[in-house]
């Protein structure tokens, strides 16, 4: 059935075609978000909603961290029309991705107990030594992630978020019924998850292209590249942090007003309504991001971004207005009594992350024209506005 399923797919979508490579990812991607989401039932009932909090605390750092682990030079890694001036951002991105780890260390050491008392979660402070870590294993698939994506391996993309959501999953499940441990066990998992896809991830780039790899890199070439491109760590890296800064911010504000317990009713609410319109946004980001590059060079840009932005919001606007109408009832079914007010929570975030799954696939079209100054504006006025 599936070699039949996968035949006429092959028929109608052409290797290559825009809607395949779409197809592709999203195929990886459902199935991660549906394995999260079917567990989450499950892991709602190990851990408690404070459990949830402090976990979301610990991704929502991360999630801002992550986003200038490269600085941003991983975008340019589609734009050049040489593999080798590619391969050299690579490496440039890899280089900066480890010293910007050795820097979160010391700031970990440093910080980590005010930062933890700050956010009205003191349990959070000994799992802030993991932050390096975890920012390598983001930093790092940022980069293979584009890499990947350059040369059109969504197929790679696909199994590495299988990957991930499948050890996520195991070892949150597993470590929650044998110890107990609290937000442990739940950022452990994360961990665990993230290390084992992106070092997957990085065998398979080193055994197809390892060897092209290391003949590309020269040291001139990666400080040529640098200078290059350096409007993505001037400009994008402020837009991308403001832009994430707006989207982590709410779980760190109600963190330092609140308790935990409400972090994690906002975090559960927020997973479950992103999860399933990530799959489709980001496979559509991913997919659309080179497509938009070569559109640029043939003079059609205008045309796709128009005819993507009808397709965001004629995919996005029905299931919003449905969810927003069964929300609490609905969580409290799913994910156990205790987990109602997660659903009120949904009611007032559907319309916030329906503009966020609109406007994400077309924020690329920036950095396609380089226009990183411009694109700064809207994470400011986002991030004022929070």
């Amino acid at each position: 059935m599936v070699d039949k399923l996968r035949a006429v797919l092959a028929s109608k979508l052409p290797p290559g075609s825009f809607v395949r490579n779409v197809v592709t990812l999203m195929t990886g991607t459902t199935f991660a978000q549906a394995l999260m989401i079917l567990v989450a039932p499950i892991l709602t009932r190990l851990y408690s909603p404070e459990d949830f909090g402090v976990f979301a605390l610990y991704t929502s750092i991360l999630g801002i961290i992550a986003v200038v682990a490269c600085w941003r030079y991983e975008l340019a890694i589609v734009l050049p029309e040489k593999d080798e001036d590619a391969a050299n951002l690579l490496v440039l991105s890899i280089g900066i991705c480890f010293g910007m780890a050795l820097l979160t260390l010391v700031l970990v050491a440093l910080f980590r107990n005010p930062v933890a008392n700050l956010l009205g979660a003191p349990g959070l402070a000994p799992w802030l030594w993991f932050m390096p870590l975890s920012l390598i294993a983001a930093g790092l698939f940022q980069a293979f992630n584009y890499w990947s994506t350059r040369r059109k391996q969504f197929r790679r993309l696909a199994v590495r978020q299988i990957t991930q959501s499948t050890v996520i999953a195991a070892t949150q499940l597993g470590i929650g019924f044998a110890m107990r441990p609290g937000p442990g066990g739940l950022i452990g998992g994360s961990i665990v998850g993230q290390l084992t896809a992106t070092g997957r991830l990085a065998w398979q780039i080193w055994r197809d292209e390892g060897k092209q790899l290391v003949s590309y890199i020269r040291r001139n070439d990666l400080y040529r590249m640098g200078i290059r491109f350096k409007k993505f760590p001037i400009y994008d890296s402020w837009a991308g942090l403001l832009n994430t800064a707006s989207t982590m911010l709410p779980a760190l504000l109600l963190g330092y007003f609140f308790t935990p317990a409400i972090v994690g009713y906002y975090a559960l609410g927020h997973r479950v309504l992103s999860m399933p319109m990530g799959v489709i946004g980001g496979s559509i980001a991913q997919a659309f991001f080179p497509r938009a590059a070569e559109a640029r060079r043939s003079g059609d840009l205008d045309k796709i971004t128009f005819a993507m932005f009808q397709q965001l919001l004629a995919i996005g606007l029905v299931p919003i207005i449905l969810i927003t109408i069964v929300a609490p009832d609905l969580f409290a079914l799913v994910f156990g009594s205790r987990w109602w007010t997660a659903g009120e929570y949904v009611r007032w975030l559907s319309l916030w992350l329906l503009f966020v799954f609109i406007s994400s696939p077309l924020s690329n079209i920036y950095s396609v024209l380089e226009g990183q100054s411009i694109v700064l504006i809207g994470p400011i006025v986002r991030f004022t506005h929070t």
